[in-house]
């Protein structure tokens, strides 16, 4: 999954929620926020409180990891383990 924006992020979160058949409701619960905050997050409201989204993604059983676009690449060397997530970003970030 790949979010450039506050909006893609939300509908991530709503397209895992549903993956998982979670109510608004029972996510909020373990979140500790209202229903009405959930609804807020998955529209991509951009102002929600970082942490409190960071929490909704490990109540979710999703993760964020942010990419430098200018670090230099990690040389590939033959017999080197090749990380598929890297070469996926890669290729996003190059169409």
């Amino acid at each position: 999954m790949y979010a450039k924006t506050p909006i893609e992020l939300g509908a991530l979160v709503r397209q895992r929620r549903r993956a998982l058949g979670r109510t608004q409701q029972a996510v909020a619960d373990e979140v500790g926020v209202s229903r009405q905050w959930i609804v807020r997050l998955e529209a991509g409201r951009a102002t929600l409180e970082l942490g409190l989204v960071m929490r909704a993604l490990g109540v979710l059983g999703l993760t964020m990891e942010i990419n430098d676009p200018a670090a230099p690449r990690r040389a590939m060397f033959p017999g080197s383990p090749i990380d598929l997530d890297e070469v996926l970003a890669a290729v996003r970030r190059n169409t």
